[in-house]
């Protein structure tokens, strides 16, 4: 990512160079677990610094609810201070710490140490994760919201939902899970300087960009434990039957 919802260690999205991503640390992961918090961390990235009250007008929220959750986020490490942006020493303006922030599900707790299993980390980064989900599930209830709105274009939607089944190798959903990184990697760097900020002007668009939320998940589903006297269904017939019923489905909005 970056400067939003953290990413897996496959790369969701990073803004930079896959082959050398910068990890979240456990504290980071534990600041980050929270929606609204995950909205003010991208918020600070694409606008490079920001005081609170520049969030809470984004975002339309009270400034002392912005502030304390930027505590909070200075306190993990994921923003920090840049006082060269200040006005006076009462000015406090942030930026982020880092320009993503990558889950590592067997690291320590330590920045860019993926090496060693920890129980604490992996915790915080299904926290994180589960966070990133809400931040997602927040934004298709107001696009859908929007889309039901008598006085909106019915074609002018945005949003586009795809829930399907695959049944591929370890191998293949590899491949796929590659792909998606690649191509969300190069178009996260599209109108965006080198930090994640917003570019003025866009110049990479024609004419002025939208931010859209992308969120690419691929989940293998465990096979069930068979117990002594379950009996075994055909598994042709078995087959019939998830084939149909797992189309892939678009929902504009």
């Amino acid at each position: 990512m970056s400067s939003g919802a953290p990413s897996d260690r496959d790369g969701t999205g990073p803004a930079e160079d896959p082959a050398s991503p910068e990890y979240a640390s456990r504290d980071q992961l534990r600041a980050m677990a929270h929606p609204l918090r995950l909205d003010i961390v991208e918020r600070v990235g694409r606008r490079g610094t920001a005081r609170a009250a520049d969030v809470a007008a984004d975002l339309g929220i009270p400034a002392n609810s912005v502030s304390y959750h930027l505590r909070i986020l200075a306190r993990g490490g994921v923003i920090e201070e840049a006082p060269e942006a200040a006005r006076d020493r009462r000015d406090r303006v942030w930026r982020l710490a880092q320009t993503s922030f990558h889950l590592e599900r067997r690291g320590t707790g330590a920045l860019n140490d993926p090496d060693a299993a920890d129980a604490d980390y992996r915790s915080a980064s299904g926290a994180a994760a589960l966070a990133t989900f809400e931040w997602m599930r927040s934004a298709w209830s107001a696009e859908v919201a929007r889309s039901q709105d008598p006085d909106t274009d019915p074609e002018g939607g945005l949003g586009v939902l795809y829930g399907t089944t695959l049944r591929l190798s370890t191998e293949q959903m590899g491949e796929l899970n590659q792909l998606f990184s690649t191509k969300l990697q190069e178009y996260s760097r599209l109108n965006r300087d080198e930090h994640g900020a917003d570019l003025p002007g866009d110049p990479d668009s024609d004419g002025a960009a939208l931010t859209f939320r992308a969120l690419w998940v691929s989940v293998g589903e465990q096979a069930p434990e068979r117990t002594a006297g379950t009996s075994v269904e055909d598994p042709d017939a078995q087959r019939s039957e998830d084939d149909s019923s797992s189309s892939s489905t678009a929902s504009p909005s």
